[in-house]
């Protein structure tokens, strides 16, 4: 493990979506992070967001709520690369995309989280995807590829979310998506819990196994845990769950030096209180897990 690993912690933006920019920086501000990722493109819900095409007031009104507050936006939640129907691409969003790539250049926010894809009427929670077919991976490749040279311009990296049940479900088929892309501009957003239960059958994906495929590309995290109880699957603070995280620890400690983000994800209407609860309880508990690995690696 490297000596001088600086674990860098941040808040992740959907679990607040329902609470303004000003109101979810001041919840960072009581977690005591000073780092955010915000929502751009992917959830036109949300409040805790900035417009895929933002005026300048738009953008000044973030970087005057950086000031003041003492937050900095350091990621962006952008939308979906393709839109597919079965085993057909629909259409692409690279041109979409790259507007997010330039509202993070123009904030200075250095990471882009982005899906691979986008289906109507679709759930990994009640659907199985077709398999994936060569042509496909072809497209989204080809996709990648004009991103990463797009991100390489703008010094920005785009981390691909691995979501479970879709093409990047798993390890072996987002290393496949990575190994067609050179640029370092493209690597992954690892979420552990959505590789562990978010798939129809909820058996999930071993994410230490899934992290193994591509540890040398992750560029953004997210930190939640899940559980498979009697009434069904649900996500819970980090350490509530049934994920075995000293292993994906130890492997980011040695490999990862960028940010990881608190996501705790509750239905809407939980109130703020219960999200800054859940929250806290989740960083102290990823801060536990860090601390213990390593005592144990010395």
């Amino acid at each position: 493990m490297s000596a001088t690993q600086n674990v860098q912690f941040a808040l992740a933006a959907y679990g607040f979506r329902e609470f303004s920019l000003e109101e979810y920086f001041r919840a960072a501000v009581d977690l005591g992070l000073s780092a955010v990722e915000i929502d751009c493109g992917w959830l036109p819900q949300a409040r805790n967001k900035i417009s895929v095409e933002p005026s300048e007031e738009e953008i000044a009104e973030v970087k005057r709520l950086e000031g003041e507050m003492g937050v900095k936006v350091v990621a962006l939640g952008g939308g979906a690369v393709c839109g597919l129907e079965g085993q057909k691409i629909l259409e692409d969003y690279v041109d979409e995309v790259k507007r997010v790539v330039d509202v993070a250049d123009a904030l200075d926010a250095r990471i882009v989280r982005v899906f691979v894809e986008k289906e109507p009427d679709w759930s990994p929670f009640t659907k199985i995807r077709p398999p994936t077919t060569p042509d496909m991976f072809e497209a989204i490749g080809r996709y990648f590829n004009a991103l990463g040279e797009y991100a390489h311009q703008k010094n920005v990296v785009l981390g691909i979310e691995n979501i479970g049940g879709e093409i990047a479900g798993n390890g072996p088929d987002i290393k496949r998506i990575l190994d067609m892309v050179p640029y370092r501009e493209i690597g992954v957003t690892y979420d552990p819990a959505n590789f562990y239960g978010f798939n129809p059958d909820f058996e999930g994906v071993d994410p230490y196994q899934a992290l193994l495929c591509f540890e040398d590309r992750v560029v953004y995290t997210h930190w939640k845990d899940f559980v498979r109880t009697d009434k069904g699957p649900e996500y819970r603070k980090l350490g509530e769950g049934g994920i075995d995280w000293p292993p994906i620890i130890n492997t980011l400690l040695e490999s990862f030096d960028g940010y990881w983000a608190i996501e705790y994800e509750m239905g809407l209407g939980c109130g703020m209180e219960v999200l800054l609860e859940g929250s806290r309880t989740g960083l102290r508990n990823l801060r536990s897990v860090i601390d213990s690995v390593r005592s144990r690696a010395n």
